[in-house]
């Protein structure tokens, strides 16, 4: 019951993450020590139905919950739907730094330098300025989306698309929406469904179905990289998750001129929680080095 609990919660941050622009779902669940199991679990999930479903159930559960149940309080705190700046969206990303840089520890142990190394540190390299300079492109203008049967089937490849950045750490799947103008539509639609509106499930599903297939494909690549290339890729993997706290400091460089010492204050005692609940979670997990070679 523990372990059911402890992989709802950590869904519950993975779900979050995924709404926060400039947050990778990848990035937390290689903070929370859980990413070698997704990836196993969703590469061997038709090999194995039943076990790795099992696995996966509370992660799902509680990725949901993140989505559905916390969509609109993080709407709030960040000030999505609003033309100011709230004071509670620097906090709120703190609180993600802070889960980020909680998780860290373990993986740094799983960066054997000397095995990769120039090639190691040259992916470190060049996918810590990818994270970095992804909040600094030009983001277009929120794309309206209706419920039209093309829009519906625009929605799969959209889905792939942004779940083969959750999957990959450090790549926000919602920075890729924003960029591509389609993050306020999903949003939109998370939200009217809550609301009961069941008409936007003509987005959302073929969205999830996109999700799906995206997490598959993506998750079987991970699998082979982290058999074959296991140096070079957490080479690669620890440079996006150490330019994840960059890029969103980067993102959210304009409420540092309305940031009061109280406002502060608050963003170091969010960065202190969420760095001890991401310690927390990683200690409690089974060591994780073994599951991929399953």
């Amino acid at each position: 019951m523990l372990s059911f609990i402890l992989d709802f919660l950590r869904g519950v941050v993975l779900g979050v993450s995924n709404i926060i622009p400039g947050v990778s779902g990848g990035t937390m669940a290689v903070s929370m020590g859980i990413y070698d199991r997704i990836i196993f679990d969703a590469n061997n999930l038709f090999k194995k139905f039943k076990k790795c479903l099992a696995d996966l159930l509370p992660i799902l559960l509680g990725v949901l919950t993140g989505l559905f149940a916390f969509a609109a309080l993080v709407g709030f705190l960040l000030g999505t739907d609003s033309d100011t700046i709230p004071l509670t969206r620097l906090p709120t990303n703190f609180a993600f730094i802070g889960l980020i840089l909680g998780g860290l520890p373990p993986i740094w142990k799983r960066v054997d330098l000397k095995k990769a190394g120039l090639p190691g540190l040259a992916l470190f390299a060049a996918f810590f300025t990818l994270v970095v300079v992804l909040p600094l492109l030009t983001r277009p203008e929120p794309i309206q989306a209706d419920k039209s049967f093309g829009t519906a089937l625009l929605m799969i490849p959209l889905g792939a698309i942004a779940s083969a950045t959750m999957v990959i750490p450090g790549v926000s799947g919602s920075m890729i929406l924003m960029l591509l103008g389609y993050y306020d539509s999903v949003i939109n639609a998370m939200n009217q469904l809550r609301g009961g509106d069941l008409s936007a499930l003509i987005l959302l599903l073929p969205y999830l179905i996109g999700l799906l297939i995206g997490i598959v494909s993506i998750a079987k690549l991970m699998n082979f990289l982290l058999k074959k290339h296991t140096a070079l890729t957490f080479s690669a993997i620890f440079g996006l998750v150490i330019g994840s706290p960059v890029a969103l400091l980067i993102q959210n460089r304009e409420c540092f001129a309305i940031a009061t010492p109280l406002n502060w204050f608050f963003c170091a005692l969010c960065l202190a929680l969420g760095f001890a609940a991401a310690y927390f979670l990683a200690k409690m997990e089974k060591p994780a080095a073994e599951t991929i070679s399953k």
